[in-house]
């Protein structure tokens, strides 16, 4: 595997440039696979290094399918999107993103459990009935977005993750879907394999050693990237010209679990939290007539608990962050 270094290389470790990565970009490709015949030996990378790359994970129709739904929500509601009267900057976090589509759209819940990756996700946590839903949304980076810096982060973390055996399943995973075609003049997700375990990229970095890497993921509208929460990843920023759509859900481990510890003879891993105390679930999806799918949205937070309470008054979900009518 080759590696390429950037102009600001941090090889020496140095904790102030470790947020940042340590330079060691690869211009390797990223392995894909394909889930209907290598599905396996998607679940074995992924158990290694913290990630997947899915290939065609969405079909070209669909892909223009959700494109589409991008350009015309963008006219139809530019304030959902950050656009408007409440015009948002591009800033390098997050650029423009439509934080909770199945709010108002419920033609996007045959999106919800997508054959493309929803099958490995159901391996991933134990079976389809660990599953749990925890959040949906859609980003684009604009063009001509320029030039910034995203440091290497992880998301939601359990503290438990260092010391339970087995590792998996993992606390919670995201499946993010370009929606574009992603080249190296393109924002590109990033990830340091391996890295989830450990709470620090510098200890990465360290611990790692060699096969510390900063890896770049490619590829064509319809690919589809799973990682670990814990994974430290980024969000490169291509030439700053180009820009990039893609579609994000975060998924949950529900269930109560027994796992070895090294210090005691068994332990119980609880269902995971919340991923936020802001993600509301509509009512159609929190009393789905499907038991299934009710399993499937059963983790809520107070903000959900209350609406629920409230008996989903519109008013009271205007009050939320980001639920916007």
């Amino acid at each position: 595997m080759s590696i390429s270094l950037t102009p600001q290389t941090n090889e020496s470790g140095d904790a102030n440039l470790a947020a940042q990565g340590f330079g060691r970009v690869t211009d390797a490709p990223a392995t894909r696979f394909n889930l209907s015949t290598e599905r396996a030996a998607a679940f074995e990378h992924f158990e290694s290094w913290g990630y997947v790359v899915l290939d065609k994970a969405l079909s070209p129709s669909e892909v223009a399918l959700l494109n589409a739904f991008f350009d015309r929500t963008q006219a139809e509601r530019p304030d959902l999107w950050g656009l408007g009267a409440k015009r948002k900057p591009h800033h390098r976090e997050q650029g423009l993103i439509l934080s909770q589509p199945l709010l108002d759209y419920p033609e996007l819940d045959e999106f919800l459990q997508h054959p493309g990756s929803y099958p490995l996700i159901c391996d991933l946590f134990g079976g389809a009935s660990q599953v749990r839903w925890s959040e949906f949304n859609f980003r684009e980076t604009p063009k001509q977005a320029g030039l910034g810096q995203m440091n290497f982060h992880h998301d939601a973390v359990a503290k438990d993750r260092f010391l339970r055996q087995p590792y998996l399943p993992c606390d919670w995973l995201c499946a993010i879907h370009y929606l574009s075609d992603v080249t190296p003049e393109h924002p590109a997700f990033c990830v340091v394999p391996g890295s989830h375990r450990f709470s620090e990229l510098r200890e990465a970095f360290e611990g790692l050693g060699d096969q510390y890497l900063e890896q770049p993921i490619y590829g064509e509208g319809g690919t589809c990237v799973l990682y670990d929460t814990a994974l430290f990843h980024t969000r490169l920023d291509g030439n700053g010209i180009e820009g990039r759509r893609t579609w994000h859900q975060y998924f949950a481990r529900g269930g109560f679990l027994r796992s070895s510890l090294p210090t005691t003879d068994r332990y119980v891993r609880p269902p995971t939290p919340a991923l936020t105390d802001w993600n509301l679930i509509p009512e159609r999806l929190a009393f789905h007539p499907d038991p299934q799918m009710r399993l499937f949205f059963s983790h809520w937070n107070t903000a959900q608990s209350e609406w629920v309470a409230k008996n989903f008054d519109p008013n009271f979900r205007s009050e939320m962050p980001r639920g916007e009518l």
